[in-house]
């Protein structure tokens, strides 16, 4: 999650020696192109130690030095900026069914899709379109791999690294991380991928610099990522966002949580295609989400009564969000969100009627940035800034860390 802000120098020599790397290493990152003088200056460190953290981070390939800046006079200092495609992570977002390397500024180099799983199961087959993604790009690039991160649609015991449901893959109880660990020896990350995709867009899209948002994905299931007071909210147990969960019916059909006329179950991908086949009849073909959404702004008349049952629902479960976290933004991802004009306009008409003026006002409604790859761009973040944070560049190998 994002790193706390202020840092107490404290401790050993080799302590304040590791602080001062993640410091240093950071703002260049955020702040770079730099100087090593303009870099002492605003972390209040000698110019020695910058320069010798600096030369050590160079050596070893994850900086480089990149032209010079002004100069109030004398010499022109120096530039400083991250090596992007120094190392990289590997990035799966299992509701999508896709897998991705990811250079050190989250961009996707490299993208492929999971097969699929219902012979060997899901971790045979993570394993295998990891091993691939690495064999691949490691072809025609000097691969140094950072680390893994997965967004699964599901809950997450996010310590032991532990998928506890995931319902619409039908996988329960599932020690992910640990399987996983037996064969790639780097930091492997899991977070539920609304809560993944919510991360990408704080660092890297339309959250960037937004202190409360919520990240709301409508795709094959329904789920949102809450960012309160510019960190990830994920509740006691990891589950908080569990959006597809909230009654927007009483009189709808029971949910395999318990609940009844949960917004996730009643405009889910099986029950949006259900009443399609209902409304038309049967005769005409089954859409994917996509092609629904295109069929809607095209001016099916089918699909138009299905965007407006759809954007009722969602806008009647997106009005609880608004009036118990107040929040400035909100995000749509998802394959039924994005590009959805009559979605989107019904939602908006909703929050319009049936919200405080105080919050309606307050808040605006924004498509995902990153597209259909908030997911990716998420998981693949979450790897990074596991990296970001330790900095570990003695356990990094220019090796590839293949299946043992």
């Amino acid at each position: 999650m994002p790193r706390k802000k202020d840092v107490i120098r404290t401790g050993n020599h080799q302590l304040i020696k590791e602080i001062n790397q993640v410091l240093i290493f950071n703002a260049i990152r955020q702040r770079g192109p730099i100087s090593r003088s303009q870099l002492a200056k605003e972390l209040s460190l000698s110019p020695t130690t910058v320069t010798v953290i600096v030369d050590y981070f160079m050596e070893n390939g994850f900086l480089i030095e990149t032209g010079k800046g002004d100069s109030s006079g004398g010499r022109k200092p120096i530039l400083v900026k991250l090596a992007p495609n120094a190392g990289i992570v590997i990035a799966v977002d299992l509701e999508q069914n896709r897998a991705a390397v990811l250079n050190m500024e989250a961009e996707i180099l490299f993208l492929k899709q999971l097969q699929s799983p219902e012979k060997t199961g899901w971790v045979p087959s993570l394993i295998r379109v990891i091993d691939e993604l690495i064999h691949e790009y490691q072809e025609v690039h000097n691969l140094r791999l950072l680390g893994i991160g997965i967004a699964v649609p599901g809950i997450i015991d996010l310590e032991k690294g532990k998928v506890i449901t995931a319902a619409n893959m039908n996988i329960n109880h599932l020690s992910l991380k640990e399987e996983l660990q037996k064969h790639f020896q780097v930091p492997i990350l899991l977070e539920n991928d609304a809560n993944a995709a919510a991360y990408g867009e704080y660092l890297y899209g339309r959250g960037l610099m937004v202190q409360d948002f919520l990240y709301v994905h409508v795709g094959r299931g329904v789920g949102s990522g809450l960012f309160l007071s510019g960190n990830l909210f994920t509740g006691g147990a990891g589950g908080a966002g569990e959006f597809g969960h909230i009654t927007v019916d009483e009189n709808g059909p029971v949910c395999h949580c318990g609940n009844t006329g949960c917004v996730g179950h009643m405009i889910s991908e099986a029950a949006l295609l259900a009443k399609w086949n209902e409304w038309t009849g049967g005769k005409a073909p089954v859409p994917t989400l996509r092609e629904l959404v295109e069929l809607s702004n095209s001016g099916n008349e089918a699909a138009l009564r299905l965007m407006d049952f759809a954007g009722e629902l969602l806008g009647r479960g997106i009005i609880t969000l608004v009036h118990l976290f107040n929040p400035s933004l909100i995000i749509l991802g998802g394959e039924l969100a994005l590009d959805n004009t009559r979605l989107i306009q019904k939602v908006k008409q909703q929050i319009e009627r049936r919200t405080m003026k105080m919050f309606s006002q307050h808040v605006r409604i924004e498509e995902s940035f990153k597209r259909l790859d908030a997911g990716i761009v998420g998981a693949g973040s979450l790897a990074l800034h596991h990296f970001f944070e330790n900095l570990n560049v003695d356990l990094i190998t220019s090796k590839p860390m293949l299946t043992k």
